[in-house]
């Protein structure tokens, strides 16, 4: 079957749970139909925040929040907040709608840009959602295909949709478009990229650029300027036909 994304590119108030929750509910009220939403990286404070006032306990208001999305819209929710558990992470919540959740820690830290205090994750999770095999990623992680490789195992691919949330600068769009589209082409997969829009309180802009894109890096859907909420349906048919079609899986190394 095919699987249809929804892509909430919002702006985010800094340091503000509650207001961006708030927001958030506003922009999902005409949301139907969908199998999974996404967040943005990072969606109640903004990027970065100081874990030891915003971490949130696993079970936490949000987490809770975004069960309640889950459930009212009968579709899987995830993004990224900061966690505590021992330690501190910057952790990608998959929220399924009877309360199922995963959790994805992101590996690479951006330090450079004040993500401090955080643990880094240690490992990459697969979920399974509707036939699909879906792998979460967190913003920097992008920047690194080691770390987002695919592989096959017993004639299966590890994924097919790779997920990258994100809060990544106007100023380094085109980084961001040309990786996005490098992961989808090297790893046979759909390639999610919800990014945020808006100017931070550090005066950093976001373009958001959002997208969704097929396995052959072209764009499937993408977000229109500002705040975009767009939904993206992705064809099981295709995939499989053209990963028959253009076998390169059996030449990685």
């Amino acid at each position: 079957m095919n699987l249809r994304i929804t892509c909430i590119q919002s702006d985010v108030i800094a340091r503000d749970p509650e207001a961006n929750r708030r927001h958030l509910d506003e922009m999902l009220e005409n949301v139907e139909n969908t199998d999974v939403i996404v967040f943005s990286e990072t969606f109640t404070t903004g990027f970065p925040a100081d874990p030891n006032i915003f971490a949130e306990e696993i079970d936490g208001v949000t987490m809770q929040w975004m069960r309640k999305k889950a459930e009212e819209k009968n579709c899987a929710v995830c993004g990224t907040i900061i966690l505590k558990m021992n330690g501190f992470y910057n952790s990608f919540i998959w929220m399924e709608p009877d309360g199922k959740y995963y959790i994805y820690n992101k590996r690479h830290l951006f330090t450079m840009g004040g993500e401090v205090g955080l643990n880094p994750g240690e490992e990459r999770i697969t979920i399974e959602w509707k036939g699909w095999r879906i792998r979460p990623f967190v913003c920097y992680d992008l920047r690194f295909p080691v770390w987002d490789r695919n592989s096959v195992k017993d004639g299966k691919f590890e994924y097919d949709v790779a997920i990258f949330t994100a809060e990544w600068p106007k100023k380094k769009s085109e980084v961001w478009n040309t990786l996005l589209r490098a992961r989808a082409i090297e790893n046979q997969a759909f390639v999610v990229g919800v990014n945020r829009v808006g100017i931070d309180d550090s005066n950093i802009d976001y373009k958001g650029e959002s997208m969704v894109l097929n396995v052959k890096g072209r764009i499937v859907e993408q977000a229109l300027a500002g705040e975009s909420v767009f939904t993206a349906e992705l064809s099981e048919f295709e995939l499989e036909a053209f990963r028959q079609y253009f076998v390169v899986a059996k030449d990685w190394d």
